[in-house]
């Protein structure tokens, strides 16, 4: 059964400048339980998605025992991914989309948090309130919801819900609590949400196939604070809380048994040295007089867009700190792009951009599979070939280390040994400065809405002010994330090596038993991992057994 999408109103209470979220708290256990006429799905996914946490401060809290419903659940209870990676660009519009589809960003079409495409003349910000959840209707490809359609999927707060049969919005709990900086409140909202969960429910007949809970609230602590700030540590100890409670509801109800669990992140979280925040459009207007344009088009006639550009040199936009896109409008005028020639002797007029102190790596695009990329330490090219059916990839012209990847003796003798599959350099560079940066890069130039050139920020620098983290970049702290599978047919305490963030769309069909969905789409980037953690490693040395979700206890 289709349900209307809508969003949920609830009440505020404003003290002293502050919102505080007021009668808005589970009321006991009655909320949680499901009468017999509702049916329950064999198998069920509740996925929690945590924008922005980094998996390095996890590690820490959970050894200091800061963080027990996730140690009990995630760690102890599941399988997690030694190196799980994000999508590049490492932001959240893009990273999203992946979650939901399998596809890389330059796939599925959402590039940025702001994107250009210069065929048509559009472009898109989704960092307002009102163009939030317009990205749906740029999403170009299915998602998991589109695969799952004649099941009952719901989605609370994500703002990448393409096909989802519900999608509780909470727009006016995100409002005001950006409003007054009150994120934790709206993560809190998200996971006692999950009384609205069992009312529609209830209301419908069905237990949902996917939950889906977003939280925003701790990439905004981040960017405002640091990830080693208490403020940070606050918000993780917040996720934290909501796991319990939500599996708490979980356990009440008696879906235990046929629940999967999953935590992950859309990206990592990298720390700012002080002083290391640099205003990059403001550069670039200085010291290559360009006219830059960062807003949107927002002339509805293509002819009114086009003569709006005659006035901007460049469109260009900086994501979370850490990324920029630039778009040239190059000798023969806005609708021809740059030929690569073109585009790599600008980016390397005096002073070149890779000579930025802030900027760490510019890639560029070359044919239709080649990408060139350089900085300070040196320079290569990443070619791409389908045989029997499979992409491969290799590294030519590599001088110098810009990559750092020469300082391993096997990942040199890789790279020498030429071409190698996605997932050979996936497990080849995992753990090195730029994890798997060879094949994504080349995938996220298929995109007609990636800019001309790429600029990735440096170790410990920001590309905007103001801000003490950010993400986007191709290095390990923008890159690595946290992911965890927990379910009744997954090993306690597992472990495996290697995981894609594009991997958890398909891995989810797997443990539905649904793969078989994906004959009839498009293929994805991303791999079903499901049989892998049904076998997962469980270490010599076992973490302590789980400790089943408790019942929310009576008020």
């Amino acid at each position: 059964m289709r349900i209307m999408r809508h969003s949920l109103r609830f009440c505020w209470v404003v003290l002293a400048s502050v919102v505080q979220l007021a009668g808005c708290a589970p009321s006991g256990p009655a909320r949680f339980q499901l009468g017999r006429d509702v049916e329950r799905p064999s198998r069920n996914v509740v996925v929690f998605v945590a924008d922005g946490m980094d998996v390095h401060v996890l590690r820490e809290m959970l050894d200091a025992g800061l963080l027990p419903n996730i140690r009990r659940t995630f760690v102890e209870g599941g399988v997690q991914v030694g190196h799980a990676i994000s999508s590049l660009p490492s932001v959240t519009y893009p990273n999203n989309a992946s979650i939901i589809t399998g596809r890389f960003p330059g796939h599925h079409g959402i590039m940025g948090n702001f994107w250009f495409e210069r065929s048509r003349l559009l472009s898109n910000y989704y960092m307002t309130i009102p163009t939030a959840w317009t990205v749906n209707q740029h999403i170009d490809a299915p998602t998991l919801y589109d695969i799952l359609s004649d099941r009952l999927t719901v989605s609370v707060l994500a703002q990448s819900h393409k096909g989802a049969t519900v999608s509780l919005d909470l727009q006016d709990v995100f409002t005001w609590g950006w409003a007054f900086g009150n994120y934790t409140a709206v993560d809190r909202q998200v996971a006692e949400s999950i009384t609205s969960v069992f009312d529609i429910a209830r209301r419908v007949g069905q237990w949902p196939t996917i939950l889906h809970t977003y939280y925003p609230g701790v990439d905004e602590t981040g960017h405002r604070w640091g990830p080693d700030s208490p403020e940070y540590a606050a918000a993780l100890e917040n996720i934290d809380q909501a796991v319990g409670l939500i599996t708490g509801a979980i356990a009440t109800a008696g879906l235990t048994q046929s629940t999967y669990f999953v935590l992950l992140a859309d990206h990592g979280m990298a720390p700012i040295r002080p002083g290391q925040d640099f205003d990059f459009i403001r550069w670039l207007r200085k010291h290559r007089r360009l006219r830059v344009r960062t807003t949107p088009l927002n002339e509805v006639a293509f002819a009114d867009r086009f003569e709006t550009l005659q006035d901007d040199d460049a469109v260009a936009s900086v994501d979370a700190g850490r990324v920029a896109m630039i778009h040239l409008r190059g000798q023969r005028g806005w609708l021809h792009r740059p030929e690569p020639p073109e585009v790599i002797t600008w980016a390397r007029l005096d002073p070149a951009l890779h000579d930025v102190p802030a900027v760490g790596l510019v890639a560029a695009r070359g044919d239709d599979d080649t990408v060139r990329a350089w900085s300070r330490q040196g320079s290569l090219t990443v070619q791409r070939r389908i045989r029997n059916s499979r992409k491969e990839y290799r590294i030519i012209e590599y001088e110098g280390d810009p990559l750092g990847y020469l300082q391993s003796p096997e990942l040199a003798a890789f790279i020498r040994a030429g071409w190698h599959e996605s997932r050979e350099w996936l497990a080849a560079t995992a753990a090195s400065p730029h994890p798997d940066f060879v094949p994504q890069v080349v995938e996220m130039f298929d995109s007609p809405r990636t800019g001309d050139l790429v600029v990735f920020a440096a170790d410990g620098w920001l590309l905007y002010p103001g801000e003490k983290a950010g993400h986007g970049s191709t290095l390990y702290r923008d890159m690595h994330l946290p992911m965890f599978f927990v379910g009744p047919d997954l090993p306690a305490g597992g472990e495996i090596p290697l995981a894609r963030l594009v991997d958890y769309a398909p891995t989810v069909l797997g443990l539905l038993g649904e793969t078989h969905r994906l004959e009839s789409f498009p293929p994805i980037d991303g791999m079903d991992l499901s049989e892998q953690l049904r076998n997962a490693r469980v270490p010599e040395s076992p973490r302590h057994r789980p400790t089943p979700p408790r019942p929310i206890p009576a008020p």
